[in-house]
């Protein structure tokens, strides 16, 4: 018996229990945490200031239907600065936002999600 035969069939039953879910979610916001814990202030040692101020605005600003997460990394870190993209930014191939510290979620929303923020 030689190596290949051993693994032939395994990726076909891996597959099988793959299922779909919907969200009640349409778009997201990534934050990189990353950045964030290289810079002193924008994190609580487990999440982000970033992510904590933009669920607020977006909540203050009766916006629905966008989840706020943090990732890991976005690999587009800058000294000082803070990655943030969405998932439609990722679908037309825009640039991720480099955030300088300190800025608040609530000035960030227009900049982040021009098309849904009401001012």
């Amino acid at each position: 018996m030689n190596l290949i035969s051993l693994f032939q069939g395994r990726e076909e039953g891996r597959t099988q229990n793959v299922e779909s879910v919907s969200a009640d979610w349409e778009e997201a916001i990534f934050v990189c945490s990353k950045c964030a814990m290289k810079i002193n202030g924008e994190t609580n040692g487990r999440k982000t200031r970033l992510r904590s101020e933009l669920k607020d605005a977006l909540r203050s600003e009766g916006i629905h239907g966008v989840k706020v997460l943090e990732v890991s990394c976005l690999d587009v870190c800058e000294r000082n600065r803070i990655a943030i993209g969405t998932s439609v930014n990722f679908k037309m191939g825009k640039n991720i936002l480099l955030s300088p510290p300190g800025i608040s979620g609530k000035k960030l929303l227009p900049i982040i999600l021009p098309d849904r923020f009401r001012s």
